[in-house]
């Protein structure tokens, strides 16, 4: 559910605001360990491509890394 609060941020102009959002989907993945939550993660994640060059963003992709490993 989180992850769609983070998409509508994004629709909305307000992608940091998802970023910060989807730190805590992160952890929620991470716990859960489902590959439902990981897929919306990814679509997410897909959504801030425009963004990629921010440190915010390379944040979250330090957090996923951490986490869920690659």
């Amino acid at each position: 559910m989180t992850t769609d609060q983070a998409l509508a941020r994004i629709r909305l102009g307000e992608p940091r605001a998802a970023a910060d959002l989807l730190h805590g989907c992160v952890a929620a993945a991470s716990t859960t360990g489902g590959r439902v939550p990981a897929l919306r993660l990814r679509r997410a994640r897909r959504e801030l491509r425009p963004w990629r060059r921010e440190d915010w963003v390379a944040d979250l992709d330090d957090h996923l890394m951490d986490v869920l490993g690659a």
